[in-house]
């Protein structure tokens, strides 16, 4: 696979809080005639369908669907929306190498942004649970089984982990231009606390 640039590089919001979004998942439609995945080199039979892991990455691709015409791809781990295209474009070829139809009907969509930061400074996780669940948000804190409190923010949609040293993890975004927006989200719930 050639060199493709990545979008997970670090940004500073204007409030000085880092962040990187490092992974996204990907969807996209390729209608292909009817084959055994698995008879292909790279490729193994799965319970969601077959998954398919390029040589020295850490993306999996899984192409699943129930109509013979039409599979979904989905792609996760992947740096950036070109990179997703790469590796369908990958497995459109292997498929067309072995005398099949194969044809990308609908391009890579991100369906998932992961992002981590740090708001840098120690958050008292705790105190943030207890006043949350006081004022009806949605969230969760169990210290026994995972040590961050997962707040999830309907403004955009999305799912923070907090964690007491002022690291964050992101989930559920779907444009780059909601990561800002959801931190000083979070950071305006957390200035009233």
């Amino acid at each position: 696979m050639t060199s493709v640039e990545s979008e997970a590089n670090t940004h500073v919001t204007d409030d000085g809080v880092e962040y990187t979004p490092h992974s996204m998942m990907h969807k996209a439609i390729v209608r292909m005639d009817p084959m055994k995945l698995e008879m292909l080199d790279g490729f193994e039979r799965t319970d969601s369908g077959h998954k398919f892991t390029p040589e020295d990455s850490n993306v999996r691709v899984i192409v699943t669907g129930r109509d013979w015409s039409e599979e979904r791809i989905l792609t996760y781990g992947c740096t950036s929306s070109e990179e997703a295209r790469k590796h369908i474009e990958t497995i459109i070829e292997r498929v067309t190498a072995v005398g099949h139809k194969a044809k990308l009907i609908e391009e890579p969509e991100i369906t998932n942004i992961a992002v981590n930061g740090d708001l840098g400074r120690p958050l008292q996780l705790e105190t943030i649970f207890v006043d949350l669940n006081n004022q009806g948000a949605d969230v969760e804190y169990e210290p026994e089984q995972f040590p961050a409190v997962i707040v999830k923010l309907s403004q955009p949609t999305a799912t923070f982990l907090l964690f007491s040293t002022g690291k964050f993890a992101i989930q559920g975004l779907r444009k780059f231009s909601q990561i800002e927006d959801s931190i000083d989200r979070i950071n305006s719930i957390l200035s009233n606390i």
